[in-house]
């Protein structure tokens, strides 16, 4: 059931949203002054970049909607334009609401649309391990973000067409995406001690002509092995 919260809803989700407002504090520090192009424009122009994601959870705590982790995808290091931010296990827009998965769009640091699956679960298996990928492609003058792909005890397979968002863009490549921006703004926001594992497995490249390159190299933005 969508357990919708009012305004007063406490410390945890009030953490919660001071660490998903992209268009703020999260993103604006990191991003200044930072444009760092993937790929050179000799080496043809990207136009998907896809993005595998792995979480390993360790004891999660249902009633207490934790944990809670974010990925966010850039076409570039600026502060402007659009972004996409996805959401495990809440709901942060347009109010808060535990459990699930929320995808957002966000342009100029103002969130314009959010969709989220129907299965508004809170994670409760003990050593759960989601996995998923982030999408983000250039197609006729619009920008779409996706997660497909994605697996997980909780929730099921989800990312199966329901959770992609697109807006207008002047691009017409995506050579400045850089994964460090993925890796610097993505976080586990809340309850970090109970994810044992959070990583950015593996990117892939894509032109017009299909894939063009991937990139296997693990980025680890959270481990956590506590004492037994």
């Amino acid at each position: 059931m969508h357990k919708l919260r009012s305004s007063g809803i406490g410390r945890r989700a009030a953490i919660r949203r001071l660490v998903c407002l992209a268009g703020g504090t999260v993103l604006a520090a990191p991003l200044l002054g930072r444009v760092k192009p993937a790929l050179a424009e000799g080496e043809g122009n990207v136009l998907r970049v896809e993005e595998d994601w792995y979480v390993k959870i360790g004891v999660p705590e249902p009633g207490e909607d934790s944990p809670q982790i974010t990925t966010v995808l850039a076409p570039s290091w600026a502060t402007s334009g659009n972004l996409g931010i996805f959401d495990l296990n809440c709901a942060t827009q347009p109010n808060f609401s535990s459990g699930g998965v929320q995808l957002q769009l966000w342009y100029n640091g103002a969130m314009i649309q959010a969709r989220s699956n129907t299965n508004w679960d809170s994670i409760h298996y003990e050593g759960e391990e989601i996995c998923y990928t982030s999408a983000m492609s250039l197609a006729n003058g619009q920008i779409s973000f996706e997660i497909i792909n994605g697996t997980s005890n909780t929730w099921g397979a989800f990312g199966t067409g329901e959770l992609k968002l697109q807006n207008a863009s002047w691009r017409n490549n995506l050579n400045a995406y850089d994964p460090n921006c993925s890796v610097t703004n993505s976080r586990v926001g809340f309850a970090s001690h109970r994810v044992r594992s959070f990583v950015l497995q593996r990117i892939r490249y894509y032109s017009q002509n299909g894939l063009k390159s991937t990139d296997d190299t693990p980025r680890v933005l959270h481990q956590y092995d506590p004492v037994t």
